[in-house]
């Protein structure tokens, strides 16, 4: 097993520097009042009651409780810096590892499953916090226990030492092999957890539960989660097969030590003292093997998932954020000859992450050569058949993708080139599915525009023709909206985006769908909000309903991703 890796915690442990001086000081004094433990209880037999001093006895015996009661303590204060620093380590790490996810373009979350995404977020910050906590709250302060122990014995009886020493070769063989399966056995189980997980965080919410009803799938349900839970049984039993032969393994280790250490001070013709000392020396050499093997099931876990959130950081975040910032208010959008494919799928996650395995081949162009520009001030209306490659290419025109090639341009700035903030102040989007939180109306609504007050979100919730939602509820914009908007129809959570677009106001809007689940009354009277509120802004809508493009100054046909309004260039 590689633990090279485990340097690279070094970058999340800078910051903890004062507290490791402390806890390696304090491990240090620790272990030095252990092993002068058994040497003051040498002197007590030897000195006291071998010759029958019970006052020098009691005086030795005082001297070893006091060194015991004060390393107990030392020890006990590192280990609690040791927590303290496992924790802290392992928020960084869980703070490094959410900025990556939410920084990785759009195509790692349309490969990826969601559910075990989440799982690698939650989960493997905790398990690697009880490998890190172990470091440095157990195994750390017992490996310097070790070496003072040996280095103590040997100033005793070599011939100790070298039984103790000798009897470790043995187990070498028996223990990697016990440890291959237990880390086999564990990357297995945590990879079928993952897998249900997944499934749970698929099902169990509110489109799950109507779909699961209307549909009558819960003894299939039941089914497929039986066979996840079966996985993980099976994984489990191995894992704890080979944990407890590694146990074993270990302490028949120390059994076998202690009685070749006794042998050899027999043989040597030691002193009872001597004895004594040598005896609780060889515990303290041999407690922090047995101790490894009895955290190891929790070790190798943490290891595991230590592992797992190294590989999300080290996915390469391909898409662009510049630094640019507009010094005036956006006024054209334009494409010069962009060419856009997704990703092929699997590509750009990671294996045990992806929701599909990746496919031969590279996927067809999802838009094709596609050149035209947003006359400021105006109306264009993208068309044509599912799938020609419209909502690509609107995610285009506001950077949630970025062209394969050629430039997608904010007057005359790449907008791969410009700031996030630059981004949302110039273009935003009103989608087909709306994202809703669970949280209130005003939570919902702030995501769009932090500072935002509450005049200014209920005059956008007005607009947005939504003015009963903050005038019915007894709890207004604190009214919570429910997990995905389930308390919110379908035209409400449409026009909930819409409201977005009223309050964060950006100079370029483009609609997707953006009344499609509304009637006819609520449609008009939102056009009529739209074309009072908006105007003068630059619009690209994409829509079926005639009415809803019929007064649009330009129209842009799309057919396979390209611009069929206009003769097209030859794919490459």
């Amino acid at each position: 097993m590689d633990l090279s890796f485990l340097l690279r915690l070094r970058p999340f442990l800078a910051p903890q520097r004062s507290r490791l001086a402390l806890f390696i000081a304090l491990l240090l004094v620790a272990a030095l009042l252990g092993v002068a433990v058994p040497l003051a209880f040498q002197r007590a037999v030897d000195e006291g009651l071998a010759v029958g001093a019970t006052t020098v006895a009691i005086r030795w015996i005082g001297v070893a409780l006091a060194l015991g009661l004060l390393a107990a303590g030392a020890g006990s204060v590192a280990n609690a810096i040791g927590a303290e620093i496992g924790v802290r380590t392992t928020e960084a790490l869980r703070l490094a590892m959410f900025e990556q996810v939410t920084a990785l373009p759009y195509a790692f979350h349309a490969q990826s499953k969601a559910g075990a995404v989440v799982s690698r977020l939650t989960r493997s910050p905790t398990a690697a916090q009880n490998l890190i906590q172990s470091i440095f709250g157990t195994l750390i302060g017992q490996g310097v226990l070790l070496v003072l122990a040996v280095i103590t014995l040997a100033r005793i009886n070599l011939a100790a030492v070298a039984v103790v020493l000798a009897v470790l070769p043995m187990f070498v063989i028996p223990l990697r092999a016990f440890n291959k399966r237990l880390f086999a056995a564990g990357r297995e189980q945590t990879a079928a957890t993952s897998e249900a997980e997944h499934f749970l965080t698929e099902r169990l919410n509110v489109e799950g539960a109507v779909t699961r009803h209307l549909l009558h799938t819960h003894h299939a349900e039941t089914t497929a989660f039986a066979a996840h839970a079966a996985r993980i049984r099976t994984a489990l039993v191995a894992r704890n097969g080979s944990f407890y032969g590694s146990q074993f393994c270990t302490s028949a280790l120390a059994a076998l030590g202690v009685a070749g250490a006794y042998a050899a001070g027999a043989l040597q013709g030691a002193s009872v003292g001597h004895v004594v000392a040598m005896a609780a020396l060889v515990k303290l050499i041999y407690d922090p093997l047995v101790l490894m093997g009895i955290q190891g099931l929790g070790l190798s876990g943490g290891i595991i998932e230590l592992e797992r959130i190294f590989a999300v950081l080290d996915l390469p975040v391909h898409q662009r954020v510049g630094s640019r910032k507009l010094v005036a208010a956006a006024r054209k959008l334009t494409f010069e000859h962009v060419w856009f494919r997704h990703p092929a799928p699997g590509s750009a996650t990671l294996p045990d992450l992806a929701a599909e395995t990746t496919s031969a081949g590279e996927p067809d162009w999802a838009v094709a050569d596609l050149t035209f520009s947003l006359v400021p001030g105006s109306t264009t209306a993208l068309v044509g058949p599912s799938g020609a490659g419209k909502t690509t290419t609107a995610l285009l025109a506001v950077g949630v993708h970025q062209p394969t090639r050629g430039r997608v341009m904010i007057d005359e700035l790449d907008l791969a080139d410009l700031s996030s903030a630059a981004r949302h102040r110039a273009v935003g989007m009103v989608t087909q599915d709306v994202f809703v939180l669970h949280a209130s109306l005003r939570d919902n609504l702030t995501i769009a525009q932090p500072e935002a007050t509450d005049d200014q979100i209920m005059e956008a919730l007005r607009h947005a023709q939504l003015g009963t939602l903050i005038e019915s509820p007894p709890r207004g914009l604190d009214t919570t909206v429910g997990d995905r908007g389930f308390r919110l129809s379908g035209g409400e959570r449409q026009r909930l985006s819409l409201a977005r677009i009223f309050l964060s106001n950006p100079d370029i809007v483009i609609l997707d769908e953006a009344t499609a689940h509304l009637d006819a009354l609520t449609e008009a009277a939102l056009h009529n909000a739209m074309t009072h509120h908006l105007a003068g802004h630059t619009k690209l809508i994409i829509a079926h309903r005639p009415s809803t493009i019929e007064n649009a100054d330009q129209t842009i046909r799309l057919d396979h991703g390209s611009d069929v309004t206009r003769a097209v260039g030859r794919r490459p």
